[in-house]
This record gives structure tokens, sequence and C-alpha cells, in this order.
């Protein structure tokens, strides 16, 4: 005797058999943190559609696709990199940075630098500022150089220059330009210029003469006097010196009518 086929199962029969397995498998424990899973995702779909954040993913899929997401994920990486290994002491000092800039720019704009800027940049681009930084340079380098005697010196060099101005300026300056400017429109000064050469060529002899003529007064007062008559005059004119001396100053005499009379 052939038996019966057993009865297909259905698919209602199936799902709750499914649900009957799983319902013996899980545990109190397991059905709370499903239930409390659930309630959050709940939860949380709630908050995103009060929020208006679905319609952020239009946006959000864009992040995607084109690779921007990935991007902020890694500069959200950085960041917190950065913030883990900034001590408080470094948040500290680069606060008080920030403050200090903040401050600085500040005063900058109240005391109206920004129209500065211009003039800063023309001499950036000119080359002055690099000017000004070296002559700042120099001028460090002397200050350093310098000591407090040198410093006296200059010092007291600077007074009497501006003291001797000052006595020049009283003294009737202006009228001491005013006939140089007379003598240079006149030619005088440059004829003056090239006479000095020979003018100081012939200051040697003027002081030979000067000195002869000094020692001729001190040999004149120790020498004894003189016996007169035509003896002693013939005695004196025998002399050799006494004959070159007068030949020396009749060629003198000569040399100056000669001289004189061109210009008569």
């Amino acid at each position: 005797m052939n038996s019966l086929p057993e009865p297909v199962p259905t698919t209602s029969v199936e799902v709750e058999r499914v649900i009957a397995a799983a319902r013996d498998a899980l545990s109190d424990e397991m059905v709370g943190r499903l239930a409390s899973s659930a309630s959050s995702t709940l939860e949380l779909l709630d908050q995103v559609h009060q929020a208006g954040l679905d319609r952020a993913i239009p946006a959000l899929t864009q992040l995607v696709n084109n690779g921007d997401l990935d991007r902020l994920a890694k500069l959200a990486r950085v960041w917190s990199a950065s913030e883990d290994a900034l001590t408080d002491e470094m948040i500290g000092r680069l606060t008080q940075a920030a403050g200090d800039g903040l401050a600085m720019m500040d005063q900058m704009n109240r005391a109206g630098l920004d129209r500065a800027i211009p003039a800063i940049a023309e001499m950036v681009n000119n080359g002055d500022l690099h000017r000004l930084v070296k002559l700042a340079r120099v001028y460090s380098s002397a200050e350093d150089a310098l000591t407090d005697e040198m410093i006296g010196r200059l010092t007291d060099t600077v007074g009497n220059g501006l003291s001797l101005l000052d006595r020049f300026s009283r003294g009737g300056a202006e009228h001491v330009v005013k006939m140089l400017e007379e003598l240079h429109g006149s030619g005088a000064l440059e004829r003056i210029a090239t006479m000095l050469p020979k003018l100081e060529s012939r200051l040697a002899m003027v002081q030979e003469l000067l000195e002869s003529i000094d020692a001729a007064v001190a040999a004149s007062r120790t020498a004894p006097a003189s016996t007169g008559g035509f003896g002693g005059l013939w005695a004196m004119l025998r002399d050799p010196d006494t004959q070159d001396t007068l030949r020396f100053m009749l060629t003198i005499g000569k040399q100056l009518r000669k001289d004189l009379g061109k210009h008569r």
C-alpha cells in the first residue's frame, strides 16, 4: 500500500518557523538590545527628518562621487592629530600670539597705517626699502663700533663746528658770500685761483727776504759806529762785499724801473 505524499509547506508556514526559531534563539538581553537599537534608529530618522537633512543627501552624494568627502575625512584626521599633538602650553602660546596679532592690527587700523601700504609697496618695488635696511645696518654697526670717548670727541667737534658757523654768520658771512659772488662774476676769482700756485712758489722767496732783513737789522745793531769822513767812505767802497751789494741793489732798481715802465 502506497504512502500518501507529505504536504509541501507554504511560505507563511516557513516564515512562522523562522520567527519561532529566532524567538527561541533570542535571549532577553538580545531582545532588549535589538529593541533599543531599533528605537535609537527610529529616533535618529525622526531627527534627520525634522532637521531637513534629507535635502543634504544630493550634496553628500556629489561629495562621495567626486572624492571631496574622502578629502574632508582626511582633513578631519589631520586636525584631530594636530589637536592631539598640541599641549596646553602650546595652545596658550598660540592663543596669546593670535590675541597680540589682532591687537596689533587694531592699533594699525586706528593709527591709519593702512594708508602707508601703497608707499611701502612702492619702496619695495624700487628697492628703497632694501637700501634703508642696509643703511640701518651700517648705522647699527657704527653705533656698536663707537666708544664713549669717540662719541665725546664727535660731540665736541659738532659743537665747535656749530659755534664756528654761528660766529661766521654773526660776523657778516652774507657780505663775504656777496663779495665772492661779485669776484666770480667779474672773473677776478678765477684769476686769483690761477695766481695762487705762483704766489705759493714765491712765498719761500718772500720769507728769505724777510729773514735777511731781520739778520741785517740785528747785525747793524751790533756793528761799531762809522768813523765818518772821506777816508772811511773810500775804505768802505774798496770792500768787495760792498761793491757786490751796490751792484745787486742797482740791478734790482734797473729791473723795477724796467718792469714798472711797461705799465705807464
